[in-house]
């Protein structure tokens, strides 16, 4: 059986007793929002520990190293996102490419919405080379492009979009679809808009849509 598209491979854990995995969970929460505002460099496990109201120690209890919390704090946006996008592609499999593009395309600005620190992180990590972004992208990102390129082929030969290296659709999607939010702040300052409502996170869906289609 092929593995699901954008599925990670999760080490099986003891179960922990319910505090201490309320902790561990409140001090991934803070790393997201301290890793993905400040990148990996710029966060310190003190700030992360102040922002989750923990003492610095169960950093160190939990996760050993701050390396280690950078990359739980990772699987903790993407594999959800993986999940969900297995089973939406599941659902999808026998649609029309026009049909399958299309709900794709929203259900990309919809995680996006829920999810911009994803995108935050992937901006951090990406400006250079390190050990943490091959690892993101071996165990993340390479499967969800690799089901992308099935669309995006699909798409093309239909004529529904014009032919184009794959990567450059792949990017053209990922960046439309999530840099409204990602910037969420300046949309504000610049028109008013509030990006996290749900009628403007819609339109902003069916826009994309109407550009990538023909």
């Amino acid at each position: 059986m092929e593995p699901e598209p954008g599925a990670t491979e999760i080490k099986n854990e003891k179960p922990r007793p319910r505090r201490s995995q309320e902790t561990r969970d409140r001090i991934i929460r803070a790393a997201v929002k301290a890793f993905s505002e400040s990148g990996f460099e710029g966060a310190s496990t003190r700030q992360i520990a102040t922002l989750a109201g923990e003492n610095q120690g169960l950093i160190t209890y939990h996760f050993s190293t701050k390396e280690n919390l950078w990359k739980a704090a990772i699987d903790s946006l993407f594999v959800p996102f993986a999940t969900d996008l297995a089973d939406r592609a599941q659902v999808l499999a026998d649609a029309d490419i026009r049909t399958r593009l299309r709900l794709i395309v929203i259900f990309l600005v919809r995680q996006a919405a829920e999810r911009p620190e994803q995108m935050r992180l992937m901006v951090h990590e990406g400006r250079e080379e390190s050990p943490r972004i091959k690892w993101l992208v071996e165990r993340h990102i390479e499967a969800q492009y690799e089901y992308a390129c099935t669309i995006i082929r699909d798409a093309i030969d239909a004529g529904l979009m014009p032919p184009a290296p794959y990567i450059h659709y792949f990017y053209i999607i990922v960046g439309a679809a999530s840099l409204f939010f990602t910037a969420r702040t300046e949309c504000k300052h610049l028109t008013g808009i509030d990006t996290t409502d749900p009628a403007t996170i819609e339109a902003h869906a069916e826009t994309l849509v109407n550009l990538l289609l023909r």
